[in-house]
Order: C-alpha cells, then sequence, then structure tokens
C-alpha cells in the first residue's frame, strides 16, 4: 500500500525561502494544528502539486510562492520535495522548483527542473535512480506510483477547501467530477473499443471465412496434384527400372567398345611406325644415291690429302677472315643506304611544305587579282580587268588607287572646311548687329543652312570612302609584300 513518508517546503506562501521546513506523515493518522494563517492549507496545496502538478486556483501569477518583496530579494526560488512509498513498496522522491521574478510589469513565475527518482536506489555511493525529469511525466507517473487516479488526489484526498463544495454543483459539473473519479469515461471508451474490435474481427472473420474456400479450393486441387504425383513417381520407378537396365547394357558396351578402340589405337601407332620405317629406308637410300653422284674423288696421293687435312684448318680461317671483310663492307653499305633514305624522306617533306606554300601562294595571288577587279569596278579604275596580272601594272595600279585616295582626302578636307565655316556662323549668331543689319545676316544663315544636311552627308560619305579605299590599299600592298618574300 502506497504512503507519504516526508514533505520538505521552502518559498511557498508563508514559509521562508531560506531555510527548509520538513513535515513528517505518520501512520495511521497524523493531526496538523495551527493558528490561522500558519501554513495548514499550504501543507495540503504542496501535497496536491508534488503528485499532481497542480496549483491552488488562483495562484497562477506567482501568488502560490513566497512574495519576493516580504523576502526583500528579486527573485525567489520555491522547492516542494516528497518523499514517499509507492503502491510496490518502492520508496520514491518528487522534487519540484518553481522560481519568481520581481519585474516592472509585475511578478513573473516559472517552472523549473523537477526530478522523480528511487529514494534508496544506491545506499553504498548515497546516489538516487533518476526515473524522470520532465513535469508531464511525472504529473502522470506519481499517481500510478501511488495507485489512485489523479483525479481522486484532486477532489477527493488533496481537495482545496475554495473546491471541497464540488458535491453541491450543477448536475452537469458533478457529472464529470464523478466520472473522471470513477473513470467513467475509461469504461465507455472500453465500449466503444469492444464494439470497434467487434466490427474488426467479424471483418477479419468473413476474410478468414473466404481464406477458408479458396484454402479448401486449394487443397482439393493439392489433392489431385498429390495423386498425379504419385502416378508419377511410379512411372519414374518403372523408368529408373528400364534406366539401370539400359546403363548395364551401355556400360558392357562401352567396355567392348574400349577395348576395341585400345586395340585399334595400338594398331594404328604399329602401322604408322612401320610407314615411318619405310619412308626413313627410302630416303636413306635416296641420300646414298645422291652421295655417289656428288662425291668425287680427290686426285692425289693419301700423303698429298693428309698434308690438305693438316692444312684445311688454316684455310677455314682465312675464309672467315675474309667472310668478316664482306660482312663490314655490307654494315658500310647499308649505312649509306639509311642516310640516303633519311634525305629522301626529308627533301619529300621540304618539297610538300614548299608545294603547300606555292598552292597558298597562288590563292593569294587570286585574292589580290579579285580585290583588284573589285577597286578597279568600284572607283572605275579602267585597264586592269584582264588576267594575270603583271607585277608593272600591280604597282601601277597601287599608284592610281593612292591618287584616288588623296583626291577622297582633298574632297573630305574641302567638306570639313566648309562645316567648320558654317559652325562658325551659327556660333556668331548670338553677336550679331541691332534689328537695322538682322535682315541681311539672316538671308546669310538660311543660305548656308540650305547645304547643311548635304554637306554632312558628303563629310560621311567621303570619310567611308576614304577608310574603305585605305583598306584596300593595305589588302594589295600585303599582297605584293608576300610575293615579293615568296620570290
Amino acid at each position: 500500500m502506497s504512503s507519504l513518508n516526508k514533505l520538505a517546503i521552502r518559498g511557498i506562501r508563508s514559509f521562508d525561502d531560506k531555510q527548509i521546513s520538513v513535515i513528517e506523515f505518520f501512520t495511521p493518522v497524523t493531526v496538523i494544528v495551527g493558528h490561522n494563517g500558519s501554513g495548514k492549507t499550504t501543507i495540503i496545496e504542496c501535497l496536491k502539486y508534488a503528485t499532481t502538478g497542480e496549483q491552488p486556483p488562483n495562484t497562477r501569477g506567482g501568488a502560490f510562492v513566497h512574495d519576493p518583496k516580504m523576502a526583500n530579494e528579486k527573485e525567489v526560488k520555491a522547492q516542494v520535495k516528497l518523499r514517499f512509498h509507492a503502491a510496490n513498496g518502492t520508496r520514491m522522491i518528487a522534487v519540484r522548483n518553481l522560481s519568481v521574478t520581481v519585474k516592472k510589469t509585475g511578478l513573473t513565475m516559472k517552472t523549473l527542473e523537477s526530478i522523480l527518482g528511487l529514494a534508496d536506489a544506491d545506499n553504498k555511493n548515497n546516489k538516487r535512480a533518476v526515473i524522470s525529469t520532465k513535469c508531464a511525466e511525472m504529473d502522470a507517473e506519481i499517481p500510478q506510483l501511488l495507485g489512485v487516479s489523479k483525479a481522486v488526489l484532486e477532489n477527493v484526498i488533496f481537495c482545496h477547501q475554495e473546491e471541497s463544495y464540488w458535491p453541491l454543483a450543477e448536475p452537469s459539473v458533478l457529472k464529470k467530477k464523478f466520472d473522471e473519479i470513477f473513470e467513467a469515461t475509461r469504461y465507455t471508451k472500453a465500449l466503444d473499443s469492444i464494439k470497434t474490435l467487434r466490427k474488426e474481427r467479424m471483418s477479419q472473420l468473413n476474410t478468414e471465412k473466404e481464406r477458408l474456400l479458396g484454402l479448401s479450393r486449394e487443397k482439393a486441387h493439392s489433392d489431385k496434384l498429390k495423386n498425379r504425383v504419385t502416378d508419377l513417381k511410379s512411372t519414374i520407378a518403372a523408368k529408373e527400372v528400364e534406366y539401370e537396365q539400359a546403363k548395364s547394357q551401355h556400360d558392357s558396351l562401352g567396355e567392348a567398345n574400349r577395348k576395341f578402340y585400345d586395340y585399334s589405337s595400338k594398331f594404328r601407332e604399329i602401322f604408322v611406325k612401320v610407314e615411318g620405317l619405310e619412308e626413313k629406308e627410302q630416303r636413306l637410300k635416296s641420300d646414298r644415291d645422291e652421295a655417289k653422284l656428288n662425291i668425287q674423288e680427290l686426285p692425289g696421293s693419301d700423303e698429298e690429302l693428309e698434308e690438305r687435312l693438316k692444312h684445311f684448318d688454316d684455310h677455314i680461317n682465312s675464309q672467315k677472315q675474309k667472310k668478316r671483310l664482306e660482312d663490314v663492307q655490307k654494315q658500310d653499305f647499308e649505312d649509306e643506304l639509311a642516310n640516303a633514305r633519311e634525305q629522301h624522306k626529308e627533301l619529300l617533306a621540304r618539297q610538300g611544305g614548299l608545294t603547300a606554300e606555292a598552292e597558298a601562294q597562288n590563292r593569294r595571288l587570286a585574292e589580290r587579282e579579285q580585290l583588284i577587279h573589285e577597286i578597279g569596278e568600284k572607283l572605275d579604275i579602267k585597264g586592269f580587268h584582264h588576267s594575270p596580272l603583271e607585277r608593272n601594272s600591280v604597282v601601277e595600279f597601287i599608284s592610281r588607287l593612292g591618287d584616288a585616295q588623296r583626291k577622297q582626302w582633298n574632297e573630305l578636307e574641302k567638306l570639313q572646311i566648309l562645316e567648320q565655316r558654317q559652325m562658325s556662323i551659327i556660333a556668331g549668331a548670338d553677336n550679331w548687329p541691332a534689328n537695322s543689319n538682322r535682315a541681311s545676316c539672316r538671308g546669310e544663315l538660311s543660305a548656308s543652312r540650305l547645304p547643311n544636311a548635304n554637306h554632312r552627308y558628303q563629310v560621311l560619305n567621303a570619310t567611308w570612302r576614304s577608310n574603305k579605299l585605305c583598306k584596300l590599299t593595305c589588302v594589295v600592298y600585303k599582297s605584293i609584300s608576300r610575293r615579293k618574300g615568296t620570290k
């Protein structure tokens, strides 16, 4: 059975925040006696807060904690520590911490870290096994450890005196309280879950019935297959007997064939050996006959032949020396041949480069003649439309092209001078004389404005033509210089 052991309070309502007040509970009854305002109700409130996490009504703004103004502090920290025996006999401890801070807008209360653990988990090392440090988990865990629901703790065991009149409340509120105390909502939820589970089971039953029908059909089919397998096994057994008989016959025939093959291979080896010996005999006979035809009898006596035999090595050495000299000459000839081939390759490569350069030069000459023809047609320079053009003709064309360019530049300078004069006339309009002479000045200005647009067009056209003549002259000079460099 669960029971409360000790309660430690610090900084709650009238309890000082500098020291801890400890209340020990006895069995079977503990009577708390004191004057009004001494803290009797605060003890019940601390028990309720330690077990359920619920503070007394109308204390959310910090009224549950000791007033910081009375303690002359900006912040007051409060603590409620409860040691109790759980329903299974385990001694537990629950610690809840609060703090209230004074700000300009008023008091601000915060819930600090809480602890739920075993009071005597390791007595040797004075360590406690912490079960949870979250307030939400403690609010649900402590009622389970005590074996009492949270509604019973709030409304019956640790009911606040301001909430003790709930049995006289309205029927709807009273019903809600009784439902929470007797856990009627759990009963209705259990009924709903039973109904839902029954529907699921019925649907599963229908599914299993259909599955049973399918399995019965599959079983009938499997029985047919089993019968067929039995028949096939009997057929296979008969075929295996036939196979064994055929295998024994095959083995006997294979043994006979192997012996016959061994005899035939031996016979073939002997036959091949005999044929080889006969061919060797014929070859030796033919070699003998050829040797008789080729061998000549050397003239001279036996002494002379022996003398020649003694000096045969010297003769062989002289022949080898002669052969070495001829090999050296052969190597020299091969080196000369390799050098000649390298020179031939270099000449071929040079010939290819010169051929490509000649083709490029011919293309450049053709481009030059085409440019001369185009320039002659555009500038009306006659006498240069034939092909090919000689060097003297090209030089003459360049000189005539230079004359045309200088002529264009002269025209450009004249037009620019005329434009400057016109601009000076326009700029001097502010310095013209009084009304008596303004009529003549206006006439002169209007006469000068008439060709203004034509002058500007002619200046731009002359500038463009002179620039184009310069570009064409540069192209022709480049082609002539390339031709001189090639020659």
